[in-house]
This record gives structure tokens, sequence and C-alpha cells, in this order.
């Protein structure tokens, strides 16, 4: 017989650790902190830091572009080509497979702010952060993330590639890549070459950790103040274009995740990418919200705080009335 939500949303649960990834945290620690005593104790090469600076990049649009808005979101369309190397990048950041990764962060969506949402902020920063990684899903949680909608990331020869040899496929790319490319081309150490690449991965874990927790926390909401998330210009940084969170929960499908105002506009390296490969021909069909729609999201359901607010509001009234107004390209509307 079927298992109902309602059956098990009011029990208690115990927590438990799930040991391979317990196992698998202290490994990524400890080779974070080997990357630590090796930049303070070691002289590490300048192409080495290089190296891991565009292996973080790359990771990290494996997330964004990559896991994020395309094959979650399906926010723009690739060919094979184009869809391998963000299979490849996301790979290169360690952050489960692109198959887990969505699955999670769908139901994440659809649940957000829920018992029934996987990394739930209100289950406490912990949680949110790194502890829905290391411990078994509530039951009611772990029903939804079976019953999400995963039928076009199933029928993906490449990705089911991915998820079967996952295993594999983390220890070649993610651990063992990085460390034999400075080796063999400018004579880094193992060690070296070892404790930046965790370092790396660190960073890259980091960028999820800051989507599920920090930017669940106090902040702006210009666009919808009913849950959790916030926007915030310096987690746009570090994530290259993920901080704009409250934006993204608004219009989930648009590929800038942001309007691109001011500091946005150099710090969002995942709209640069997308649009760089579009001007190329690679990516197209790149969605979008329109301004009408954003201003009609901002007077609805915002908390104020839009550096637009009070121009929305009035073309909201124009639209209302039957009007005309200009958007924010000068277009009439």
């Amino acid at each position: 017989m079927e298992t109902k939500v309602e059956d098990v949303i009011e029990k208690k649960y115990e927590i438990k650790f799930v040991k391979p990834m317990v196992l698998l945290a202290l490994f990524i620690a400890t080779g974070i902190l080997t990357g630590i005593y090796c930049m303070i104790f070691k002289h590490v090469c300048g192409s080495t830091y290089l190296f891991t600076f565009i292996s973080f990049i790359l990771g990290g649009l494996g997330l964004g572009p990559g896991a994020h808005r395309f094959f979650c979101h399906r926010s723009y369309k690739t060919n094979r080509a184009m869809k391998i190397f963000l299979i490849f990048c996301q790979q290169l950041s360690g952050v489960k497979s692109v198959h887990t990764w969505v699955r999670v962060h769908r139901t994440h969506h659809k649940f957000s702010d829920t018992d029934r949402d996987p990394v739930n902020i209100n289950r406490g920063f912990f949680h949110a952060s790194i502890g829905w990684f290391l411990i078994e899903q509530t039951p009611e949680c772990a029903i939804e993330l079976e019953k999400i909608h995963m039928d076009d990331i199933k029928a993906d020869s490449d990705l089911n590639f991915q998820l079967k040899y996952y295993a594999i496929l983390y220890a070649l790319i993610t651990i063992t890549l990085p460390v034999i490319i400075p080796y063999y081309y400018w004579n880094e150490s193992i060690l070296i070459g070892f404790g930046m690449n965790m370092f790396r991965h660190g960073l890259n874990i980091y960028q999820q950790i800051v989507g599920n927790s920090f930017l669940h926390m106090n902040g702006r909401q210009p666009y919808d103040k009913s849950g959790t998330a916030i926007d915030n210009d310096f987690y746009n940084l570090v994530t290259l274009g993920e901080g704009y969170h409250n934006f993204h929960h608004a219009f989930p499908f648009d590929y800038r995740a942001n309007e691109l105002f001011s500091i946005a506009h150099i710090t969002s390296l995942s709209v640069l990418f997308v649009n760089v490969f579009a001007a190329l021909g690679l990516i197209y069909d790149r969605k979008f919200a329109s301004p009408q729609m954003i201003a009609r999201r901002v007077t609805r359901t915002g908390d104020g705080s839009h550096v637009l607010a009070d121009s929305y509001l009035k073309q909201c009234k124009l639209l209302e009335n039957g009007g005309s107004v200009v958007d924010l390209n000068g277009n009439d509307k």
C-alpha cells in the first residue's frame, strides 16, 4: 500500500547520519585543511594558483548555468556538445550528480520552507547548509523526492551515464585529474596539487552551501516577501551569479536569475557565460521574465526594497487603466 505524506507528517524522527556521506565529508575537510597548510607553509607555483582558480570557475559554471539553469529549470536550450561540457564542469565541482542535484532542487522549489523541502532552512542553518547531505531525509521529504518530476532527466543517456558511474567519475574528474595536470605539466608536487584541488572543491561546495542557507536568511526580498529567499550582492559574486535568490524563487525559469542592475552586471558570470555562447549560436531559446511581469510581481508581493518599486507601481497602475508605459529599454508598451 502506498505511503501518504499525511500519515507521517506529525511524527518525530531521530536524526540518522549516513555513514558513507560522513566519511566523504571528513575526507573533503581533511583535503581542504591540506590545501590551507600548503598555501601557508609550502611554495605553491603561480601556475597552480591560476589552475585552481580556473577549475573553481569551471566547477561554478557547471553548477550555475549547468545543473541549475539548464538541467533543472530548462532556462535555455543547447546542443549535445555543450551539454556534455556542462556535465563535465558539474562533475568537476563534485557537488552530487546532476540527477541528484536536480531532484533535490526541484523538490526544494516545490515545497520551499516546509517539512517537505530537503534543505528546509527552518530546520536550522546546519541542516540547510550541510546537514541534508549527511543525514537521512525525513519520510515525508523522501516521499516527495521520489514523486518529483524527473522524466526529462531520466530520459537523458548522458546524465544516466554520469549517475551510473558517478563514484568512478568523482574519483577521476573531481579528485585525480586536477592533481595530475599540475604534476605533469609544471612539476607541482602531488601533495600541493591534492591540497589545492581539495581547497577548490571545498569552494565549489561552499557555493552550494550559500544557496541553501545564507540566501534563505535575513535580507532584501524585493520580489516576494512570503518566503525566506533573499537577494545579496556579495553572495552573487561568490556564487558567480546565483546571489539574487529572491528573484530566482519568484521567476525560476529566468536564465539571468536577476535583472542585471548595478553590480549584478559584473558579478553574474553565469549570465555572461550563457550570453557569450548564445552569441556563438551554441545556446538558444533563453527564457526570461518581461519587465511588465517583474513590475507586477514587485508591486504585488515585494517588500518595497526594489530600487524601482515606485516606478513599477506607476507602470502597473497605467497598465490597469489601459495606458501606455515605457519599459526599461525605452520601448513603448
